[in-house]
């Protein structure tokens, strides 16, 4: 049996911010990660002979039909991790993977690929990002107490024996709330979930800018949400889940009116109503901000430490 490997999954982009891409990538290989990158077949020799010593795995369908460009489904890349485990004859529950994005430095910390692995086992790891302005704040970067961090994450770890948990979905990587359904779906199936919360990530600050796509991402989040209410309902007949079916239908109903509101034209129009739209975007903002405190308030806060821990 091979020794029990670490490895990342991402999605390398061809031509584009090639110096930044290497420096990620450089920076993941030396704190001791194998690297797949999950592409497009017209995209994989591109990145291969760009990104030598990365592992490229090529899929077929993409997400470019509603995300305008061709970025893979979440679960294919789990899938791809799943299948370099069983490739490397190790059993899921010893092998330790993670999705993590492109432009994503991971700082050079002692023993960081061993601390992920003994932190995953069984649990769901959260990188949430510092951002920094430049590249070369990515060897200058010194932390302080001042540190902030993303809202959202960047990167996740967890052993491969929990790849089973995820069901296929419209998320994919490169577009909103693929990183907010991820640590649902692992709470949502009684695993804990534990957050970095020291300045491993590093990401170079840039405007991001989306388009009505993030509508459909938001709409598959919720409806995702609720399918998992809908599956609960009537499980038992204890004050729990009657109390618990009432959410549901109090967030089904509240949800489908707005949904209805927000996208169906009024009689005698072509376009919905300004009013049902503001509606409709108003309940996606306010469902965020609980998903947010939802997943935050379920984390455990771990440290990775600057400095290797003396020899005893």
């Amino acid at each position: 049996m091979l020794p029990a490997p670490v490895i990342l999954a991402t999605s390398l982009i061809p031509g584009r911010d090639q110096a930044l891409q290497a420096a990620t990538v450089a920076s993941w290989r030396a704190a001791g990660f194998e690297v797949i990158s999950v592409n497009a077949g017209a995209e994989a020799d591109a990145v291969r002979n760009a990104y030598p010593g990365v592992t490229v795995t090529p899929v077929e369908a993409t997400a470019e039909k509603f995300a305008r460009k061709p970025v893979p489904y979440i679960h294919d890349l789990l899938r791809t991790l799943k299948q370099a485990c069983f490739a490397r004859n190790v059993p899921l529950d010893q092998c330790t993977v993670g999705i993590i994005n492109a432009d994503i430095f991971l700082r050079p910390l002692p023993q960081l690929a061993s601390i992920f692995a003994q932190q995953a086992k069984g649990a769901l790891i959260l990188g949430p990002r510092v951002d920094v302005p430049d590249m070369s704040s990515f060897k200058s970067f010194a932390p302080s107490a001042g540190d902030t961090y993303s809202v959202g994450y960047d990167y996740f770890v967890m052993s491969a024996d929990q790849l089973n948990d995820f069901d296929p979905s419209p998320f994919c990587l490169g577009m909103p709330f693929w990183d907010y359904w991820m640590p649902l779906v692992s709470l949502l199936q009684g695993r804990p979930l534990k957050t970095i919360m020291s300045p491993v990530a590093l990401h170079v600050t840039q405007e991001t800018l989306w388009d009505d796509t993030i509508y459909l991402f938001f709409h598959a989040l919720i409806s995702y949400v609720v399918e998992l209410c809908r599956r609960g309902r009537g499980r038992d007949e204890s004050p729990q889940a009657r109390q618990f079916d009432l959410l549901f239908d109090l967030i089904s109903h509240l949800y489908t009116g707005a949904f209805a509101r927000g996208t169906e034209p009024k009689k005698g129009a072509s376009e919905p109503d300004a009013v049902g739209v503001a509606e409709l975007a108003d309940f996606y903002d306010r469902f965020q901000q609980v998903i947010v405190h939802h997943i935050k308030s379920n984390t455990k806060a771990i440290t990775v430490p600057e400095a290797a821990a003396p020899a005893a």
